[in-house]
């Protein structure tokens, strides 16, 4: 887990500046914070990964096409798709990330919101994760109960592609990315397997930590539900016209799924932007998820990030696999 901008511990010690603890405190993006698991963020579009989930699990049908106009009407609001308008089925408009796709089935879907957060309860949305509780956001995410009381049609819109009252921690969304990859086994996240010598000959002294523990299982009624939402990941990367291609790797399947939350601070408006992936795609090992504060978008900001974390990977696989043999 990595946050940035950091500070320099060796700062505190014996005791910090005032004139720099103000400097800390006053300055944005602040270094105080640990982003990976403290700070909440609105998720955007990886969001969708759920929200498909829910609407494959109740009936959506991914070979059949709606039309997308390039914005969704709803009463007198009109909610703009980043999408070219045009036709679309389920892998294009995941790969397009078309809002209006799943506003539309969101809002058809009879008890469409309703299973989508029914879906958002399963991966935990709304709770700690229980690896760092007194440093750790639980986020944010709506209930049954909200929806019976002043729900409407908008904000069914709003969180179907990640927006509205929903925050999440990146955490969380590594998790969530890790069991999509897994077949839908959520774990207890751990910081450590085992520390050992770094000396690759010196196999005496290896402490080893406890296995991760299981947490819960993704109840799904339709087993191919996974693999379709597996299989538009993989598209989204592999194939020029997904949002993800810019993290491509060849001959390395990278699965993933690109976010841009729009954050309308006033006099501050700016966008959060994700990715969040796991390869390799036939046999998932990693789960990697990048988020930047201020990015230009998912694809453009954070997908090339990625790619570097996964390009230093394979290279530490290949120099442990030189090691063994």
């Amino acid at each position: 887990m990595v946050s940035t901008p950091v500070f320099d511990p060796n700062q505190f010690t014996p005791g910090i500046s005032h004139t720099l603890w103000n400097q800390y405190l006053t300055n944005r993006p602040t270094p105080l914070l640990f982003r990976a698991t403290q700070e909440r963020y609105p998720p955007g579009s990886i969001f969708k990964i759920i929200s498909a989930l829910a609407l494959l699990e109740n009936g959506l049908d991914p070979t059949r096409h709606i039309q997308c106009r390039g914005s969704y009407r709803i009463g007198r609001r009109t909610i703009n798709c980043t999408a070219i308008p045009g036709l679309f089925d389920f892998k294009r408009a995941f790969q397009h990330s078309c809002n209006s796709y799943f506003i539309h089935h969101a809002i058809s879907q009879e008890d469409g919101i309703k299973n989508i957060i029914k879906m958002g309860e399963q991966f935990h949305l709304g709770k700690r994760t229980g690896l760092l509780p007194e440093q750790e956001s639980p986020g944010q995410f709506p209930s049954l109960k909200d929806v019976s009381q002043g729900w409407h049609d908008g904000d069914t819109a709003n969180l179907s592609f990640g927006q509205g009252p929903i925050t999440v921690t990146l955490l969380q969304m590594a998790l969530m990315t890790s069991a999509v990859a897994n077949g839908g086994t959520f774990y207890h996240p751990r910081l450590v397997e085992r520390i050992q010598s770094p000396n690759p000959n010196i196999r005496d002294a290896i402490i080893k930590f406890r296995q991760a523990k299981k947490r819960t299982q993704l109840i799904l009624r339709k087993p191919d539900s996974l693999a379709i939402i597996r299989e538009a990941m993989y598209a989204d990367v592999a194939e020029e016209r997904g949002t993800g291609h810019s993290a491509l790797i060849p001959e390395y399947n990278i699965c993933g799924k690109t976010g841009t939350a729009e954050v309308k601070k006033p006099g501050d408006p700016h966008k959060i932007t994700w990715f969040v992936s796991f390869a390799p795609y036939e046999k998932p090992k990693y789960a990697v998820v990048v988020m930047a504060e201020r990015g230009v978008s998912g694809g453009k900001t954070c997908a090339p990030i990625a790619r570097e974390i996964y390009e230093a990977l394979i290279a530490r696989d290949q120099k442990q696999n030189i090691v063994r043999n």
